[in-house]
């Protein structure tokens, strides 16, 4: 899974990087493209991929382990996505997409994916990782079809294994119940 991240983080023109929001990106993207391989990882060390703790922990594993290897491409993004004057420039951006709908389900193909009616059709937002309001969507949902949402998402690129090949999907930054 290393040396995958980091060949991928090499082959990366990191000079197009333009602030935290564009290095976070890149580096997610990179880590998407090989989930098959963190799955694999999360097997060998015995944790489950549901379990948020563990799954952070072999992400953190693997950030550690870029750094012992000396991944020089890790190194130069790392400190991208953690630098002050590209968060602040980043603040002026409009780095995410917004769309309205009403919810209608949660679908699972191997990530959750919400799923609005909006303009008359269904639109499907992918939940990667935690976002502002992930935390009304993990217990029960009956209660939530029907109402109105304003989903903040941005674009990313994933390998989808069923259709074999790298697609742009709408990831999930955050959600508000509207009124």
């Amino acid at each position: 899974m290393t040396d995958s991240v980091c060949n991928c983080l090499t082959r990366v023109d990191l000079q197009t990087v333009k602030g935290k929001a564009d290095a976070t990106a890149i580096f997610t993207n990179c880590f998407v493209k090989h989930a098959n391989l963190l799955f694999e990882v999360a097997e060998e060390k015995h944790v489950d991929t549901g379990d948020k703790a563990g799954m952070r922990q072999i992400g953190i594993d693997i950030g550690k382990n870029l750094f012992r290897q000396n991944c020089q491409a890790f190194s130069e993004i790392s400190i991208k996505m953690a630098s002050k004057e590209l968060e602040e420039r980043d603040d002026d951006a409009d780095i995410s997409n917004k769309s309205i709908g009403t919810f209608k389900r949660i679908d699972n193909k191997g990530f959750n994916y919400v799923v609005i009616l909006s303009g008359g059709k269904e639109k499907s937002f992918l939940w990667f990782g935690q976002f502002q309001g992930y935390d009304k969507f993990t217990g029960p949902i009956t209660g939530l079809v029907g109402k109105k949402l304003k989903i903040c998402w941005k674009q990313t690129e994933a390998y989808l294994p069923g259709a074999k090949g790298y697609f742009q999907l709408k990831e999930i930054t955050a959600i508000e119940i509207l009124k």
